[in-house]
């Protein structure tokens, strides 16, 4: 053990006199963890020196500054730790500084140094977090939200941190991670009122649910989630703008919404879209969610209407179609053993039309197989085929997805019958 941290040590040393693609200089240490402070004092030497001399160190493609970084994460040693907090990222806060200044940076590889800082929850670094994010470093990169969720639950500064952000709210989706905290907070009941109930708050809230708004559909979904967090009056107006909102989705969201804080009008709504089978699927996951699956009701359930609804749940939200079909009809249902589950299976053939051309291949009609993954060979096969036919296509694609070494080289549809027949005689 004691061989590892010297030879990462020396590895340091070498790139810091000589410089060069550290990654593959690292590559036998990609998942070692750092054990002892000689290791910390090697990082932070090649960190200072990067910071000093980058161009000499480094060609512009390559990205050293994370992996240098990133040794600080997962250390559990307090000693160790402690060693980080007082060496190490004072030298990370410099490239933090450089940037915020203006110098030259690449925005992910400042998103791991703000990310190591925020896990070890120093007072200093609430205020470097601030800074960039208000600056802002990378509104849209997704690191924000682990950035921000490592102020959650005991953490020090979180009251003050949360009351500056509030006044000032950030961009992009950094607004959406600090939305997701502030959520948080609010469910946890760690604060008596939710930081978005202010005026700054309600007014980006109603912005995301603008109907000309050319955001992401995230932003509005995400309005409407806060609004049950929210009080009375502020809830109101998100959702009265939801139920305006010309996406249906949104409008959606904010009936279950309702229905979760007790509108017996808006439940009964959900109820009826339940028995619709092109809406009913999406909205049983729904109820589900918010723990009201009881209002479900049992003609929704049955095995001649569930596999149609999701089917029309699949066209619409996972396919390349993306649209619910103008009708559905139950072709077939059969009990196999189903070779990529290795388990029998009640599996449905359902048939699925469109008055209208669909997608790039203007497809009007198709086959999906329910009971395993729900699924539909979009242009492979159609209402035509022989039913066996159908289920050996959908199992060679089934077997591919999961790479089983049983699946075909080259899908056809006797590959998959002469599978199926195999475990299936009377197939």
């Amino acid at each position: 053990m004691i061989e590892i941290p010297v030879s990462f040590c020396r590895t340091l040393e070498q790139w810091t006199l000589e410089g060069g693609n550290l990654e593959q200089q690292l590559a036998e240490f990609r998942q070692h963890t750092i054990s002892t402070e000689s290791e910390v004092h090697s990082i932070c030497h090649s960190l200072d020196a990067l910071h000093n001399h980058a161009e000499l160190l480094s060609a512009l493609d390559q990205h050293p500054l994370p992996l240098l970084a990133h040794y600080f994460r997962g250390v559990v040693d307090p000693g160790l730790q402690q060693t980080i907090i007082n060496e190490g990222l004072p030298v990370l806060r410099w490239f933090v500084a450089d940037a915020l200044a203006g110098k030259p940076h690449q925005d992910h590889d400042l998103m791991i140094v703000l990310e190591v800082l925020a896990q070890y929850r120093q007072k200093e670094d609430v205020s470097w977090i601030y800074k960039a994010i208000l600056h802002p470093i990378a509104p849209n990169d997704p690191q924000w939200f682990a950035i921000l969720a490592t102020y959650r639950d005991s953490h020090p500064y979180l009251k003050p941190f949360v009351q500056a952000l509030a006044k000032h709210l950030p961009p992009g989706r950094a607004c959406l991670a600090f939305l997701k905290l502030c959520d948080h907070i609010a469910e946890t009941k760690q604060y008596q009122s939710h930081a978005f109930n202010g005026l700054v708050g309600i007014e980006k809230l109603k912005s995301y649910l603008h109907p000309q708004s050319n955001r992401p559909q995230e932003f509005a979904r995400a309005a409407v989630r806060t609004a049950a967090l929210l009080e009375q009056a502020n809830r109101e107006i998100l959702l009265s703008l939801a139920d305006q909102h010309p996406e249906p989705a949104i409008a959606f969201l904010a009936s279950v919404t309702r229905a979760a804080l007790g509108d017996a009008q808006e439940a009964e709504s959900l109820v009826e879209r339940c028995r619709d089978v092109r809406r009913s699927y999406e909205t049983q996951l729904k109820l589900k969610e918010i723990g009201m699956d009881s209002l479900i009701p049992e003609e929704a359930l049955r095995p001649e209407f569930l596999p149609l609804a999701q089917t029309s749940h699949w066209l619409e939200f996972q396919s390349e179609l993306h649209r619910a079909p103008d009708r559905l009809a139950l072709l077939e249902t059969r009990d196999l053993f189903w070779l990529p589950r290795h388990q029998q299976c009640r599996l449905y053939l359902v048939k699925y039309e469109y008055d209208q051309p669909v997608g790039e291949k203007g497809i009007t009609s198709g086959v999906a197989v329910v009971g395993s993954v729900t699924h539909s060979l979009i242009g492979e096969t159609d209402v035509t085929m022989d039913a066996a036919d159908v289920l050996g296509l959908h199992c060679c694609w089934e077997l591919e997805a999961l790479h089983d070494p049983l699946a075909p080289r080259n899908r056809t549809a006797k590959m998959g019958r002469n599978l199926l027949r195999k475990h299936n005689p009377n197939f």
